[in-house]
C-alpha cells in the first residue's frame, strides 16, 4: 500500500467512522486507567470498570472480545495488580 492509497482509506467516510471509534476507544482505556490509579475505588469497582469499558469495545468493534483481552486488558490488568497488588 503507498503511502498515498492509505492517505485515501483515512480520508474515506469508512476511515474517518473507524478513526473515530479506535479515538473512542483509547480514550475510554486512558480513562479507566487514570480512574483507577487515582484511588478510590475499590478492586472490584476497579474490575468492573475494566468489564465496562470491554463492554464499550465490543459495542465499537463487534467480535473484538478476544483483541481486546490482548491488546487492552492486559495493560489494565497490570494497573489494577499495581495499585492493588496481584490477585489472590
Amino acid at each position: 500500500m503507498t503511502l498515498d492509497e492509505a492517505i485515501r482509506i483515512l480520508r474515506s467516510p469508512e476511515g474517518r467512522e473507524e478513526t473515530k471509534r479506535v479515538y473512542l476507544l483509547r480514550r475510554a482505556v486512558d480513562w479507566a486507567e487514570i480512574t483507577i490509579r487515582a484511588g478510590g475505588v475499590t478492586r472490584n469497582d476497579a474490575e468492573a470498570l475494566v468489564d465496562a469499558v470491554a463492554s464499550r469495545a465490543e459495542d465499537l468493534f463487534p467480535g473484538s472480545q478476544g483483541t481486546f483481552a490482548i491488546v487492552y486488558g492486559v495493560r489494565l490488568k497490570r494497573v489494577i495488580d499495581e495499585v492493588f497488588g496481584k490477585a489472590d
